[in-house]
């Protein structure tokens, strides 16, 4: 007979994981990313060239980030989403965007995914995320690994249900928009484009067939370079959110720079919850790379 005396072990609410370049942290609730931060200056080596990097914080953290919150919540989701978000990566399943009815199922916005809590196990050089969905039979396997100057996450997708699923997948990398002073972005081998500098907003919504973007970031002297599959995230959503919102949610105090390869335009519409289909029992998977390197001395 069980010892009844003998409670559980509580599940972790949060992981972190450091390579000798970066260190990650990984939380329960939607598996977000939290925090992506440069490795410090060792005071035992120093350079004769400061590191404007060093130490600084890659992943937009809002100014609510971590306040605790009430039981009262906004009706609509998209207004509770906004409310609440606290920045970081997120990854958007089974539909990103508005609230929407498929199937007689409400998806709330942005998708179940991001809102619900996630198992953790921490693994060497990282964290595992785990959870089932329950408006769409899809099981969900989050890897999240470290290699010296480059993240890796991988998402695994696993249809339990006896017929095949549709489904949007979004991954929403948010960061601080401070870093991006002075940037450039280029998508595949396309020209350089700069970012708007604050006060703006912009949003686009840009076909990437190559599947990989660099930043460079002379603010912090990185080039960040993301690399994704184009055959499951044929398009990039940019989305500049640069203090330049008075209003809710922002309230000109958000500066964030999200880059977010996407399976499907914005605008999806239709009776379907995404462009991608995995068969009873089928696994589809696929591995996105962030790699944050010091730019070379001009």
């Amino acid at each position: 007979m069980p010892d009844q005396g003998t409670a559980a072990p509580a599940r972790p609410t949060r992981i972190e994981f450091s390579s000798p370049d970066l260190t990650a942290v990984v939380e329960a609730e939607g598996a977000r990313l939290s925090s992506l931060r440069l490795a410090g200056t060792d005071p035992a080596t120093p350079s004769p060239t400061p590191d404007p990097g060093a130490g600084r914080e890659l992943l937009l953290v809002t100014p609510w980030s971590g306040d605790t919150d009430g039981a009262w919540t906004m009706p609509v989701s998209s207004h509770e989403w906004h409310r609440r978000y606290p920045g970081g990566w997120h990854v958007l399943l089974p539909r990103s965007g508005d609230p929407v009815v498929i199937d007689g199922v409400e998806q709330p916005f942005h998708g179940e995914a991001a809102w619900r809590h996630w198992r953790l196990e921490a693994v060497e050089d990282g964290c595992d995320a785990t959870v089932d969905l329950r408006t769409v039979p899809l099981r969900l396997t989050r890897r999240f690994r470290l290699d010296g100057d480059t993240l890796s996450v991988t998402q695994e997708v696993t249809s339990f249900g006896p017929v095949a699923v549709d489904f949007g997948w979004v991954e929403h990398p948010a960061f601080d928009g401070a870093l991006f002073d002075g940037a450039t972005l280029a998508l595949g081998e396309e020209a350089p484009r700069a970012f708007v500098e604050p006060p703006a907003t912009a949003f686009a919504d840009l076909d990437s067939p190559v599947g990989t973007c660099t930043v460079e970031a002379p603010a912090i002297a990185r080039r960040l370079t993301l690399d994704w599959d184009a055959a499951v995230f044929p398009r990039l959503q940019l989305w500049q959110e640069r203090r330049g919102s008075a209003g809710f949610p922002w309230w000109g105090s958000v500066d964030a720079v999200g880059i977010e390869p996407a399976s499907q335009p914005f605008d999806f519409g239709g009776d379907r919850l995404g462009a991608l289909t995995v068969a009873p029992g089928e696994t589809l998977s696929s591995t996105l790379s962030l790699t944050v390197r010091r730019m070379p001395a001009v």
